[in-house]
């Protein structure tokens, strides 16, 4: 009998490390401040590096010295990236997993008649992508010109839109629907 509970009790032990080495928590870098799209919400392309290093919790790598690029690595498979270029603004992008952005909600079924009217010249906003693809965008990227938002269906199609900070309208729309 006390075989028999120790074998359980070994058998609970082991399952538990195993679903805990593979949970999210585990590769998340523990200095951050801020999950990846938190983050990018509160970093603006004015902020400095030290700036940005105090919102993310801890120093970025540079990794381009020539072009002033830094990043951040949020967890094994998501980081912030920011250039400056030759500018005092920079350039925010995120490196990130598709999976973690899919949902249920995102409808593509209107996507040929947008590819349509931006051809024509239509101006379409932000607010117009988020009415025909039944859900929210999650900001990718952003400057002091544009903000990036991507949308992700459950069958894995996605799209990001480029949008003007100036008069909102999508400049550009890139990915694969299915």
């Amino acid at each position: 009998m006390k075989k028999n509970i120790y074998n359980i009790l070994l058998i609970l032990i082991l399952s538990f490390f195993i679903v805990g080495c593979d949970s999210k928590e585990e590769i998340l870098n523990k200095n951050a401040n801020c999950k990846l799209f938190d983050c990018i919400n509160k970093i603006e392309p004015e902020n400095t590096v030290d700036e940005i290093n105090d919102i993310v919790g801890f120093k970025g790598e540079n990794t381009d010295k020539k072009y002033k690029i830094y990043n951040w690595k949020i967890s094994d498979t998501e980081s912030i990236q920011v250039a400056y270029y030759s500018s005092e603004k920079s350039q925010i992008k995120l490196k990130y997993n598709k999976k973690d952005l899919i949902n249920t909600k995102v409808n593509f079924s209107k996507y040929e008649k947008l590819k349509e009217d931006l051809k024509k010249g239509v101006k379409i906003t932000y607010s117009d992508l988020t009415k025909l693809f039944k859900s929210n965008g999650t900001l990718t990227g952003k400057s002091s010109m544009t903000k990036k938002y991507t949308w992700v269906s459950k069958n894995g199609s996605y799209l990001t839109a480029t949008i003007d900070n100036t008069n909102e309208r999508c400049t550009n729309l890139s990915g694969k629907v299915k």
